[in-house]
C-alpha cells in the first residue's frame, strides 16, 4: 500500500488562495504603498524557508516579520497571518509559491499601470 501523500491544510486548498485572496492581498499592500522592491526582497527572503519544516518556517516569517520587515506594517502584518496558518511542511511550499505569485501579479500590474499612463488622453466617440 503507497503511502498517503500529505494534504495541505484548509487555507492552503482553498481554491481562491492564487484568486480572490491573492486580489484582496494585493488591494491590502497597494493601499499601503508598499513598493515592488520590498515584495521582491520578501520572494528573495522565502527561498530560504524551502525545505523547512512548518515550525521553523513559523518562527523564520515571524522574525523577518519583527525585523526585516518591520518598516513595512503591510508586509509584517501578511507574514504574521500567514504564519498563523502553517501546518505542515506542504504548506511551506504552497505558502512560497502563493507569495511569489503575490510578488508577480503585483509587478505585471505595476507594469500595465505605467503604461496605461503613457496612453494619450483623449475624447472618445
Amino acid at each position: 500500500m503507497a503511502a498517503a501523500r500529505p494534504q495541505p491544510s484548509a487555507p492552503f486548498a482553498s481554491r481562491e488562495l492564487n484568486g480572490e485572496l491573492l486580489l484582496d492581498e494585493l488591494v491590502d499592500l497597494r493601499n499601503a504603498q508598499v513598493a515592488q522592491k520590498h515584495l521582491d526582497d520578501l520572494v528573495r527572503a522565502l527561498h530560504e524557508l524551502e525545505g523547512s519544516r512548518a515550525a521553523e518556517a513559523v518562527v523564520r516569517l515571524k522574525q523577518l516579520a519583527a525585523n526585516r520587515f518591520s518598516s513595512q506594517p503591510a508586509v509584517a502584518s501578511l507574514l504574521v497571518r500567514w504564519a498563523a496558518k502553517l501546518k505542515s511542511e506542504v504548506d511551506v511550499g504552497l505558502l512560497v509559491a502563493h507569495l511569489e505569485r503575490l510578488a508577480l501579479v503585483s509587478a505585471m500590474l505595476g507594469a500595465l499601470r505605467r503604461g496605461a499612463e503613457r496612453l494619450p488622453k483623449g475624447g472618445r466617440a
